[in-house]
Protein backbone atom coordinates (compact mmCIF):
# COMPACT_ATOMS: atom_id res chain seq x y z
CA UNK A 1 0.00 0.00 0.00
CA UNK A 2 1.08 3.56 -0.53
CA UNK A 3 2.56 5.62 2.32
CA UNK A 4 -0.04 7.73 3.59
CA UNK A 5 1.39 11.07 4.18
CA UNK A 6 -1.56 13.32 5.20
CA UNK A 7 -4.67 12.10 7.00
CA UNK A 8 -8.17 14.16 6.54
CA UNK A 9 -10.32 13.84 9.47
CA UNK A 10 -14.21 14.85 9.77
CA UNK A 11 -14.83 16.15 13.25
CA UNK A 12 -18.95 15.48 14.52
CA UNK A 13 -19.21 11.80 14.33
CA UNK A 14 -15.58 10.98 13.77
CA UNK A 15 -13.06 12.50 15.14
CA UNK A 16 -15.57 14.13 17.67
CA UNK A 17 -18.75 13.53 19.47
CA UNK A 18 -21.42 14.98 17.78
CA UNK A 19 -21.35 18.91 18.53
CA UNK A 20 -19.05 18.21 21.12
CA UNK A 21 -14.64 17.96 21.54
CA UNK A 22 -12.27 15.86 20.09
CA UNK A 23 -13.09 12.20 21.50
CA UNK A 24 -9.98 11.50 24.36
CA UNK A 25 -9.10 8.50 22.89
CA UNK A 26 -7.62 9.88 19.67
CA UNK A 27 -5.70 12.91 20.85
CA UNK A 28 -2.23 11.42 21.33
CA UNK A 29 -2.81 9.28 18.44
CA UNK A 30 -3.18 12.28 16.11
CA UNK A 31 -0.19 14.15 18.02
CA UNK A 32 2.14 10.86 17.55
CA UNK A 33 0.94 10.37 13.81
CA UNK A 34 2.23 14.33 13.39
CA UNK A 35 5.49 13.49 15.39
CA UNK A 36 6.19 11.31 12.68
CA UNK A 37 5.65 13.49 10.00
CA UNK A 38 2.52 12.83 8.85
CA UNK A 39 0.56 15.42 7.95
CA UNK A 40 -2.95 15.66 10.02
CA UNK A 41 -5.73 18.09 8.95
CA UNK A 42 -9.42 18.42 9.99
CA UNK A 43 -11.72 18.77 7.28
CA UNK A 44 -15.01 19.71 8.68
CA UNK A 45 -18.51 21.05 8.11
CA UNK A 46 -17.75 23.49 11.43
CA UNK A 47 -17.20 26.94 11.20
CA UNK A 48 -13.48 28.00 11.56
CA UNK A 49 -12.94 30.14 14.52
CA UNK A 50 -14.99 28.04 16.76
CA UNK A 51 -13.32 24.72 15.79
CA UNK A 52 -9.28 25.94 16.52
CA UNK A 53 -9.71 24.85 20.33
CA UNK A 54 -10.03 21.48 18.82
CA UNK A 55 -7.10 21.61 16.22
CA UNK A 56 -4.87 23.04 19.16
CA UNK A 57 -5.68 20.30 21.45
CA UNK A 58 -3.79 18.10 19.18
CA UNK A 59 -1.18 20.52 18.10
CA UNK A 60 -2.29 21.22 14.74
CA UNK A 61 -0.92 25.10 14.95
CA UNK A 62 2.98 23.47 16.38
CA UNK A 63 2.78 21.14 13.36
CA UNK A 64 1.56 24.35 11.44
CA UNK A 65 -1.68 22.57 9.35
CA UNK A 66 -4.08 23.79 7.82
CA UNK A 67 -7.66 23.58 8.79
CA UNK A 68 -10.42 23.35 6.06
CA UNK A 69 -13.50 24.68 7.45
CA UNK A 70 -16.88 25.21 6.04
CA UNK A 71 -16.89 21.68 3.80
CA UNK A 72 -14.19 23.64 1.78
CA UNK A 73 -14.94 26.88 1.28
CA UNK A 74 -12.43 28.18 3.85
CA UNK A 75 -9.11 27.10 4.42
CA UNK A 76 -7.25 28.15 7.55
CA UNK A 77 -3.42 28.45 8.27
CA UNK A 78 -3.79 27.88 12.33
CA UNK A 79 -0.42 28.46 12.66
CA UNK A 80 -0.53 32.48 11.33
CA UNK A 81 -4.08 32.55 12.03
CA UNK A 82 -5.22 33.51 8.67
CA UNK A 83 -7.44 32.36 5.68
CA UNK A 84 -5.61 31.05 2.71
CA UNK A 85 -7.94 29.96 0.59
CA UNK A 86 -11.86 30.31 0.24
CA UNK A 87 -14.86 30.48 -1.84
CA UNK A 88 -18.29 31.70 -1.44
CA UNK A 89 -21.71 31.39 -2.32
CA UNK A 90 -22.65 35.40 -3.86
CA UNK A 91 -25.01 37.37 -2.36
CA UNK A 92 -27.79 37.17 -4.90
CA UNK A 93 -27.28 33.37 -4.07
CA UNK A 94 -27.76 33.40 -0.36
CA UNK A 95 -30.69 36.33 -1.29
CA UNK A 96 -32.12 33.49 -3.18
CA UNK A 97 -31.47 30.99 -0.58
CA UNK A 98 -33.56 32.86 1.61
CA UNK A 99 -36.29 34.14 -0.27
CA UNK A 100 -36.75 30.16 -1.34
CA UNK A 101 -36.84 29.52 2.42
CA UNK A 102 -39.58 32.11 3.08
CA UNK A 103 -41.60 30.61 0.19
CA UNK A 104 -41.45 26.72 1.52
CA UNK A 105 -40.98 27.86 5.42
CA UNK A 106 -37.76 26.85 6.04
CA UNK A 107 -35.20 27.58 9.00
CA UNK A 108 -32.07 29.01 7.09
CA UNK A 109 -29.03 30.08 8.99
CA UNK A 110 -25.84 31.34 6.94
CA UNK A 111 -22.37 31.80 7.97
CA UNK A 112 -21.31 35.09 5.99
CA UNK A 113 -17.91 36.40 5.17
CA UNK A 114 -17.52 37.66 8.06
CA UNK A 115 -16.62 35.12 10.31
CA UNK A 116 -18.05 36.92 13.30
CA UNK A 117 -21.70 37.11 11.99
CA UNK A 118 -24.20 35.00 10.68
CA UNK A 119 -27.65 35.73 9.39
CA UNK A 120 -30.78 33.50 10.26
CA UNK A 121 -34.28 33.68 9.39
CA UNK A 122 -35.84 32.18 12.77
CA UNK A 123 -34.42 32.59 16.61
CA UNK A 124 -31.29 29.61 17.34
CA UNK A 125 -31.50 30.52 20.68
CA UNK A 126 -35.06 30.36 21.63
CA UNK A 127 -35.17 27.30 19.99
CA UNK A 128 -32.07 26.03 21.50
CA UNK A 129 -30.68 25.02 18.16
CA UNK A 130 -27.16 22.64 17.77
CA UNK A 131 -25.42 24.47 15.36
CA UNK A 132 -25.02 27.29 18.49
CA UNK A 133 -23.04 25.01 19.78
CA UNK A 134 -20.54 26.12 16.85
CA UNK A 135 -20.98 30.03 17.11
CA UNK A 136 -20.35 32.61 19.58
CA UNK A 137 -20.92 35.97 17.43
CA UNK A 138 -23.71 37.95 16.47
CA UNK A 139 -27.21 37.09 14.96
CA UNK A 140 -28.54 39.16 11.74
CA UNK A 141 -32.41 38.80 11.87
CA UNK A 142 -33.37 38.14 8.06
CA UNK A 143 -36.67 40.10 6.83
CA UNK A 144 -37.58 39.82 3.39
CA UNK A 145 -37.30 43.82 3.45
CA UNK A 146 -33.04 43.03 3.68
CA UNK A 147 -31.50 42.91 0.79
CA UNK A 148 -28.18 41.10 1.74
CA UNK A 149 -24.64 42.35 0.26
CA UNK A 150 -22.28 39.63 2.35
CA UNK A 151 -21.31 36.15 0.68
CA UNK A 152 -21.54 33.36 2.77
CA UNK A 153 -19.25 30.10 3.32
CA UNK A 154 -22.11 27.99 4.29
CA UNK A 155 -25.92 27.75 4.18
CA UNK A 156 -27.32 25.15 6.69
CA UNK A 157 -31.16 24.34 6.02
CA UNK A 158 -32.83 22.20 8.66
CA UNK A 159 -35.78 19.14 8.16
CA UNK A 160 -34.90 18.65 4.66
CA UNK A 161 -35.05 15.44 1.73
CA UNK A 162 -34.18 15.20 -1.24
CA UNK A 163 -36.77 15.48 -2.60
CA UNK A 164 -38.17 18.80 -0.59
CA UNK A 165 -39.52 21.19 -2.79
CA UNK A 166 -36.77 23.49 -1.18
CA UNK A 167 -34.24 20.97 -2.29
CA UNK A 168 -34.94 20.80 -5.70
CA UNK A 169 -35.06 24.26 -6.31
CA UNK A 170 -31.97 25.08 -4.82
CA UNK A 171 -30.28 22.05 -6.69
CA UNK A 172 -31.47 24.29 -9.50
CA UNK A 173 -28.91 27.10 -8.69
CA UNK A 174 -25.73 25.17 -9.51
CA UNK A 175 -24.94 24.98 -6.03
CA UNK A 176 -23.61 21.78 -3.81
CA UNK A 177 -25.67 20.66 -1.08
CA UNK A 178 -25.46 17.48 1.25
CA UNK A 179 -27.66 16.20 3.50
CA UNK A 180 -27.11 14.59 6.99
CA UNK A 181 -28.94 11.77 8.15
CA UNK A 182 -30.67 13.97 10.60
CA UNK A 183 -32.21 15.94 7.37
CA UNK A 184 -29.97 19.47 7.57
CA UNK A 185 -28.64 20.33 4.55
CA UNK A 186 -25.55 22.01 3.95
CA UNK A 187 -25.34 24.24 1.26
CA UNK A 188 -22.01 25.54 -0.74
CA UNK A 189 -20.90 27.44 -3.56
CA UNK A 190 -20.42 25.68 -6.96
CA UNK A 191 -17.16 23.08 -6.77
CA UNK A 192 -16.93 22.87 -3.11
CA UNK A 193 -16.60 19.82 -1.14
CA UNK A 194 -13.80 18.64 1.54
CA UNK A 195 -12.02 16.55 -1.82
CA UNK A 196 -11.57 20.40 -3.42
CA UNK A 197 -9.86 21.53 0.13
CA UNK A 198 -8.05 18.27 -0.26
CA UNK A 199 -6.71 18.94 -3.67
CA UNK A 200 -6.06 22.54 -2.88
CA UNK A 201 -3.58 21.39 -0.28
CA UNK A 202 -2.17 18.76 -2.30
CA UNK A 203 -1.17 21.04 -4.19
CA UNK A 204 0.37 23.60 -1.41
CA UNK A 205 2.42 20.38 0.03
CA UNK A 206 3.01 18.02 -3.05
CA UNK A 207 0.93 15.26 -1.66
CA UNK A 208 -1.43 13.40 -4.28
CA UNK A 209 -4.25 12.08 -3.17
CA UNK A 210 -3.29 8.42 -3.42
CA UNK A 211 -1.23 9.66 -0.56
CA UNK A 212 -3.78 11.03 1.98
CA UNK A 213 -6.18 8.97 4.14
CA UNK A 214 -9.95 10.17 5.21
CA UNK A 215 -12.20 9.12 7.70
CA UNK A 216 -15.82 10.54 8.00
CA UNK A 217 -19.35 9.33 8.62
CA UNK A 218 -21.95 11.72 6.24
CA UNK A 219 -22.55 12.77 3.16
CA UNK A 220 -20.11 16.03 2.69
CA UNK A 221 -17.54 13.26 3.30
CA UNK A 222 -18.38 11.34 0.75
CA UNK A 223 -16.23 12.91 -2.10
CA UNK A 224 -13.29 12.65 -0.54
CA UNK A 225 -13.45 9.28 1.17
CA UNK A 226 -14.20 7.67 -2.68
CA UNK A 227 -11.15 9.77 -4.00
CA UNK A 228 -8.09 9.40 -1.69
CA UNK A 229 -5.75 6.38 -1.51
CA UNK A 230 -7.41 5.25 2.09
CA UNK A 231 -10.89 6.11 2.09
CA UNK A 232 -12.96 4.95 5.44
CA UNK A 233 -15.85 5.21 6.86
CA UNK A 234 -16.90 5.10 10.75
CA UNK A 235 -19.28 2.73 11.56
CA UNK A 236 -22.12 5.17 12.55
CA UNK A 237 -21.56 6.60 8.95
CA UNK A 238 -24.78 6.70 6.46
CA UNK A 239 -24.78 3.84 4.36
CA UNK A 240 -23.73 5.48 1.02
CA UNK A 241 -20.36 6.39 2.79
CA UNK A 242 -19.40 2.48 3.59
CA UNK A 243 -20.40 1.59 0.13
CA UNK A 244 -17.68 3.97 -1.39
CA UNK A 245 -15.09 3.37 1.83
CA UNK A 246 -12.16 0.58 1.14
CA UNK A 247 -12.64 -0.03 5.44
CA UNK A 248 -15.13 0.74 7.81
CA UNK A 249 -13.94 1.20 11.41
CA UNK A 250 -15.57 0.85 14.68
CA UNK A 251 -18.04 4.05 16.42
CA UNK A 252 -16.54 7.79 17.50
CA UNK A 253 -17.32 6.62 21.41
CA UNK A 254 -14.85 3.25 20.90
CA UNK A 255 -11.96 5.25 19.45
CA UNK A 256 -12.81 4.28 15.31
CA UNK A 257 -10.35 7.09 14.47
CA UNK A 258 -7.45 6.46 16.79
CA UNK A 259 -7.55 2.49 15.67
CA UNK A 260 -6.94 3.50 11.87
CA UNK A 261 -4.17 5.48 12.64
CA UNK A 262 -2.46 2.99 14.99
CA UNK A 263 -3.03 0.67 12.45
CA UNK A 264 -2.06 2.45 9.14
CA UNK A 265 0.26 4.78 10.99
CA UNK A 266 1.54 3.89 14.13
CA UNK A 267 2.20 0.23 13.89
CA UNK A 268 3.15 0.37 9.74
CA UNK A 269 6.67 2.28 10.59
CA UNK A 270 9.12 2.12 7.72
Amino acid sequence: MTKIKLIALDMDGTACSFHQGIYETNIMPIIKAQEMGVRVVFATGRPVLTSLSEAIKVKMDYFQQYFIGFNGACIYDIKTNTIVYQQTLSASQVNFLFQLAKKYHKKLWCYIDDLTKVIVNFNPVAENNPELAFFHGEFIQYDSTLVIQNESYKCIVMNVHENDDFIIAARGQNIEIAIDASGTAEINAPGISKLAGLKWISAQWDIALSEMMAIGDSMNDYWMIKNVGLGIAMENSQEQIKAVAKEVTTTVETGGVAKMIEKYILNNKK
